[in-house]
């Protein structure tokens, strides 16, 4: 579209900043620019041992960090940075529960913020984002998949597949969508009256990204498919300030408008050695591609967030 030729410059590729073993899927998912370090922060996909690793790419200077966070955070996925803190979904183990952990950017001291439901461990929490226009609080969302049992490395779960919202603050933990297949990525439009929710289940064919109206108490309504996967399928969600949606699929990052058009695609087929972009994040004009043992920027021709 010639929406999506202003944005990608012909003449601009991604470039490779970091790249590890095959079997070091380092830049797998999160996705989060930190203002305070000026660095995106990421975590890793399943390694050979246990994985604790959460990552930071300053923008500045494109250098890599292994991250020494103070209580480590087991098998690590979502990442989002809200209010100087840094949100880490925790998957947990078969013997650690899984968790949301808040971060300090500074200190790299972390906290559980919660880990269980009316004392039903989490499944494993994949992705989290933020509201603070909806009935005038602030509510964490995250997606609570069973994906960490159906690898291999958490226990069996307690309750179905579920999206939860949390009051930050009174505590509350509530369930709002619970019909989702496995939820995944979890994004608001700018204005947070529209929420995104990715249905992704390689084995049953699911690939399709839902929205949700908001009723004034803030919970989901009138489900409608936003967009449905051409390959592969729909994993991280972020929108810009244009309100497109942009979506780590399995061809690369697709760009649609708000109302699901496709606009194009940032091939990701070269990227790793398996094709797969997890997610990514957005910070002015630069997109930070995790490609699993490949971590790419890529430089825009327009500032998009």
């Amino acid at each position: 579209s010639t929406e999506f030729k202003s944005l990608i410059d012909s003449n601009t590729t991604p470039k490779l900043i970091e790249q590890q073993p095959v079997s070091i899927p380092f830049a797998h998912e999160g996705g989060a620019y930190v203002p305070e370090t000026n660095e995106v922060w990421f975590s890793a996909n399943q390694l050979p041992q246990q994985n604790t690793n959460v990552s930071s790419i300053n923008l500045t200077t494109n250098e890599v960090t292994l991250l020494n966070i103070n209580n480590p955070i087991n098998t690590p996925n979502g990442i989002k940075y809200f209010n100087s803190l840094v949100y880490v979904c925790s998957q947990g183990t078969k013997t650690i529960p899984a968790a949301i952990y808040a971060v300090n950017p500074t200190t790299l001291v972390s906290k559980v913020i919660v880990n269980s439901w009316f004392g039903y461990r989490l499944n494993s929490p994949n992705d989290v984002t933020f509201s603070t226009k909806i009935s005038g609080k602030t509510f964490m969302w995250f997606t609570d998949p069973q994906v960490a049992y159906q690898q291999g490395f958490a226990g069996v779960p307690e309750y179905q597949n579920t999206v939860f919202r949390y009051d930050m603050l009174t505590g509350e933990l509530r369930p709002v969508i619970t019909d989702l297949i496995t939820p995944n990525g979890i994004a608001f439009n700018q204005e947070e009256t529209v929420l995104y929710v990715s249905d992704t289940t390689p084995t049953s064919d699911i690939a399709i990204v839902y929205a949700y109206d908001l009723t004034k108490d803030g919970l989901p309504m009138n489900r409608r498919i936003f967009s449905v996967s051409s390959y592969g399928i729909p994993d991280g969600i972020k929108v810009d300030k244009y309100d497109r949606v942009w979506t780590a699929e399995g061809d690369g990052i697709n760009v649609r408008n708000s109302y699901g058009t496709l606009l194009g695609v940032i091939l990701g087929y070269n990227l790793s050695s398996n094709g797969l972009i997890s997610n990514f994040e957005l910070k002015d004009n630069t997109v930070i591609i995790l490609a699993q043992e490949k971590l790419w920027r890529l430089d825009l021709a327009q500032n998009v967030l």
